[in-house]
């Protein structure tokens, strides 16, 4: 799960993306805005969108006495920009 948050940087705010990595914990500039009030809202929204997209993930398939984790190709549009359509 990726966890976004805001931080004021030489006159601007940057939205950070923070995750696991291969390597551990890694955090990454997504974009930056002017002002705090620019920010919350897209903190927010990314946020939810993280949160929403973890929920399957950490589901499992049991139909039919089969035991598997739940399919995440559907991630592909939120992950993959070249899966999405125009």
């Amino acid at each position: 799960m990726t966890i976004y948050s805001r931080h004021a940087s030489r006159g601007k705010v940057q939205i950070l993306a923070t995750y696991r990595g291969p390597g551990g914990v890694v955090s990454s500039t997504v974009t930056s805005v002017d002002n705090m009030a620019l920010a919350a809202p897209i903190v927010d929204a990314l946020n939810r969108i993280s949160s929403y997209a973890t929920v399957p993930v950490s589901m499992y398939d049991e139909r039919g006495e089969r035991l598997a984790h739940y399919p995440t190709t559907h991630l592909a549009a939120l992950t993959d920009r070249n899966a999405r359509g125009s």
